[in-house]
């Protein structure tokens, strides 16, 4: 497991990116759950990237800051094909993000369908994350995997007027346009941004174009009353390699899938994915009440994507729609104060997939044709009770009510399938004590996670009607607090995750995608991080934040067919994940983070007779301030120049696991930033 090579570099190195000297974590606010308190009261294990912690890694790409978080990991199959899990959730996301509930400006983002296109967002886009692990359904309705609070709080907001323009250029034809203005008066606030993203890619057939507009508007409108409008705009498309055979990966791991058989090469076939996606969202805080609040939010978006394929030429069209609305009070009881809070959420999907053969990148005779009408819909309520001595009980329940509708047109008499699932309740119980330093906290929840569309329908463009949903108990015991006299800050989580009819992805011999319910597992963890600011000197600061994830899950009972993989360790899954670093700021504006990483194994089939190799990965940025506009700035990564697969298709027919990731690669920009105010807002609260 390469043990002592870990803990050295633990040891010499324990940061995983940038951390601010000033920050301090127990003031941090956060929003989950909508308890709207300090970090140190809220029961849950929860990661932040605060917009300080972006800028110690490229702008090119959000990897690396998510990936400092214990518990959680982003991959990518190439350039711009994302994949986001929680605790094993990648089992079920062979591409994209699905089994995490993703929340933008406090609006609901993933779709009716259970998925979420997170790779429409540039980095700039986001703001800050809170990313919750572990099942949340009890208020944020169905999910296994975690959920992702992504935006800025608008009651924070405060924009100046100010005009940033940066331009980065890197390895592998890398160039990137980012444009932000903002401006503010009288209680209206306006923000506008654009990026321009382009790159060849480090493997044949992953060159990649990204153009994205977001409007923004937060306007104030009374004392108790904020309004908040997102309007997004995302036009990427990007080339699909294939996954590689260790042979083919030992030989070029630049290649894309050559030809086999009766399927063309991926270059052949022009393998790529044109996604288009228009999001608009509104989110109303209302406070009628000294101790009541209310928001509503309503949103509407629509998907469009081609994906010309070794197999198929798939479109999509994906307009949905949806609504949030909750409210909370506050109830004092004596020396003690009651929390409460209820709502629902609901969304609908008008979806049509049309599957054609492909004719050299170019779609040809029709092969099938479905309307999907995902439908979600959920209620909750939760109660807090703030006792004497820092005690707090929180419970917690929702009902939710999941359904998909296929109708298959292109057979007549049409073929109809329609979800069974019944509806289903999610509680959720929580323990807390504050110290004097320290946070303790135990819980239990439930979660449920039905098949999502791209589950039910996969790209082998054959219903699954016999695929269930997943569901199961977490126990959860956490510890967070100050320690070294109140200026180092240390979470501390241990899990066990008891899944039921747990989804497993799996792949055919043309590298089509299917699922299959495997039975029981059984995922023990433990996730932990630390920081502390090293020095603290006039001129200059040493700061250091470190993470270690220990992830041992398995299949508990799971016979296919005549295999039995009872006993077997889940693949996908590191069992071993430390990131480390250290970030030093000059009081000139001088900054330098230096970040590693290091990955156990990972097994890539359910047999467990596949493993992908360990890596260890080693980055560096560096940025100085010029005057009062201008930061210059540059930096590396994969300093090792490892050859590692980055998004391994999991149970892939004839062994085409691999997918490699960047080589070492360079990148420099340049940052000019003119404004009349500072932009405020939650980034440091």
């Amino acid at each position: 497991m390469h043990l002592k090579k870990v803990l050295m570099a633990g040891i010499i190195l324990l940061n995983a990116g940038i951390v601010v000297a000033q920050e301090v974590l127990d003031s941090v606010t956060v929003q989950a759950f909508s308890i709207r308190a300090g970090l140190r009261e809220l029961p849950a294990a929860v990661g932040l990237v605060r917009l300080s912690d972006w800028r110690g890694y490229s702008p090119a790409t959000i990897l690396p800051a998510i990936n400092a978080l214990p518990g959680v990991r982003m991959e990518e199959r190439s350039p711009a094909s994302y994949r986001l899990a929680m605790r094993g959730s990648a089992l079920r996301s062979p591409f994209g993000v699905r089994n995490i509930r993703f929340y933008l400006d406090d609006v609901p983002f993933t779709d009716p369908g259970g998925n979420t296109y997170l790779n429409c967002f540039p980095l700039s886009f986001l703001g800050n994350l809170e990313l919750l692990r572990g099942p949340a359904g009890s208020h944020y309705g169905a999910g296994t995997g975690g959920v992702v609070l992504a935006g800025n709080n608008a009651k924070d907001t405060v924009w100046g007027n100010s005009l940033n323009l940066q331009y980065t250029t890197g390895s592998y034809g890398l160039h990137q346009v980012d444009v932000a203005a903002t401006t503010g008066k009288n209680g209206w606030s306006n923000q506008l941004l654009f990026q321009h993203q382009q790159s060849d890619g480090y493997r044949n057939q992953t060159a990649m174009r990204r153009d994205a507009i977001s409007w923004q508007s937060v306007v104030q409108q009374r004392e108790k009353s904020t309004l908040a409008i997102r309007m997004l705009y995302s036009d990427l498309q990007y080339e699909t390699p294939g996954g590689l055979t260790l042979a083919q990966y030992r030989e070029d791991p630049k290649q894309a899938r050559p030809a086999a058989g009766i399927f063309p090469s991926a270059e052949a076939a022009k393998a790529a994915i044109y996604q288009r996606l228009f999001f608009a969202g509104l989110h109303q805080h209302w406070e009628p009440l000294k101790n009541l609040s209310t928001d509503l939010s309503v949103y509407g978006a629509f998907a469009a994507v081609e994906n010309p394929s070794i197999r198929n030429y798939e479109k999509r069209s994906e307009p949905h729609a949806g609504a949030r609305l909750s409210a909370t009070g506050e109830i004092p009881l004596g020396n003690t104060t009651l929390k409460w809070s209820a709502g629902g959420e609901y969304q609908s999907g008008w979806y049509n997939v049309n599957v054609y053969g492909n004719n050299a990148g170019l779609p040809d005779t029709l092969q099938t044709s479905d309307a999907v009408r995902p439908r979600n819909a959920f209620l909750f309520t939760q109660a807090t009770w703030q006792l004497r001595d820092g005690w707090q009980l929180m419970g917690e329940v929702s009902w939710n009510n999941n359904l998909v509708a296929i109708t298959r047109q292109s057979i007549v008499p049409n073929i109809k399938f329609t979800s069974n699932y019944r509806g289903e309740w999610a509680p959720r119980f929580s323990l807390l004590k504050k110290w004097r330093g320290l946070t303790t906290y135990l819980l239990a929840a439930k979660g449920f996670s039905p098949p999502s569309t791209g589950e039910l329908l996969p790209s082998n463009s054959i219903i699954n009607n016999n695929l269930q949903a997943e569901w199961g108990w977490n126990y959860e015991a956490g510890l967070r607090g100050n320690v070294i006299r109140g200026k180092g800050w240390f979470e501390l989580n241990f899990f066990y995750f008891a899944l039921h009819d747990a989804i497993v992805q799996r792949r055919d011999a043309s590298g089509a995608d299917y699922f299959d319910n495997a039975g029981d597992t059984r995922q023990k963890g433990i996730e932990a991080s630390f920081r502390y600011p090293l020095l603290m000197k006039r001129q200059w600061r040493l700061n250091y934040r470190m993470s270690y994830t220990l992830s041992d899950f398995h299949y508990k009972d799971f016979i296919q067919v005549d295999h039995d993989y009872s006993g077997n360790e889940l693949p996908g899954v590191a069992k071993q994940v430390v990131n480390a670093g250290l970030f030093v700021n000059t009081l000139y504006g001088q900054a330098l983070a230096v970040t590693y990483q290091y990955c156990d194994p990972i097994w890539l089939n359910d047999a467990n007779t596949d493993k992908a190799a360990p890596f260890h990965l080693l980055g560096a940025r560096l940025s100085s301030t010029i005057g009062k506009y201008l930061e210059v700035f540059a930096g590396a990564d994969n300093l090792f120049n490892t050859t590692y697969s980055l998004g391994n298709d999991i149970n892939a027919a004839a062994g085409r696991y691999y997918n490699a990731a960047y080589g070492r690669n360079y990148y420099a920009g340049l940052r000019f930033s003119l404004s009349s105010r500072r932009y405020q807002g939650s980034e440091e609260k």
